[in-house]
C-alpha cells in the first residue's frame, strides 16, 4: 500500500478549479480504482490518498494527476505495510482488537 501526500503550491482557487479533473482523471488514482481513502489536510495545504497497487501503477497515476501536471501540487509517494485498520470514527465504536491485519 501507499500513502500519497499532495502539497499545494498554487492558491486554493486554482486547486478548486482542478478538483473535478483530479477526481475524474481517467488515468488517475480514483478512476483506476487505486484509491482506498482520501481527503484534504487540515489546514488545507494539501491532501492525502491511501492507495493500493503496484509502485508503477501508483507512480503513473500520480504523474497524470491534474494537480501535478498543472503545477498546482507536488506529490510524495510513500510505501507502507499496514498492520492495523479500523474505520470506526470513535474508538468506543471499535471492538477490541478490531482491524488488526495480523502481519
Amino acid at each position: 500500500m501507499f500513502v500519497i501526500v499532495f502539497r499545494y503550491s498554487a492558491p486554493l482557487e486554482t486547486i478548486d478549479a482542478l478538483k473535478e479533473a483530479h477526481y475524474a482523471n481517467p488515468d488517475g488514482l480514483f478512476a483506476r480504482g487505486l484509491a482506498r481513502i482520501a481527503g484534504p489536510l487540515e489546514p488545507r495545504t494539501g491532501g492525502v490518498v491511501v492507495a493500493d497497487g503496484t509502485r508503477e501503477e501508483i507512480e503513473a497515476a500520480v504523474a497524470s494527476d491534474p494537480f501535478v501536471t498543472g503545477g498546482a501540487a507536488t506529490a510524495e509517494i510513500l510505501s507502507f505495510r499496514p498492520v492495523f485498520a479500523t474505520m470506526a470514527h470513535d474508538a468506543e465504536d471499535a471492538p477490541a482488537g478490531a482491524g488488526r491485519c495480523g502481519r
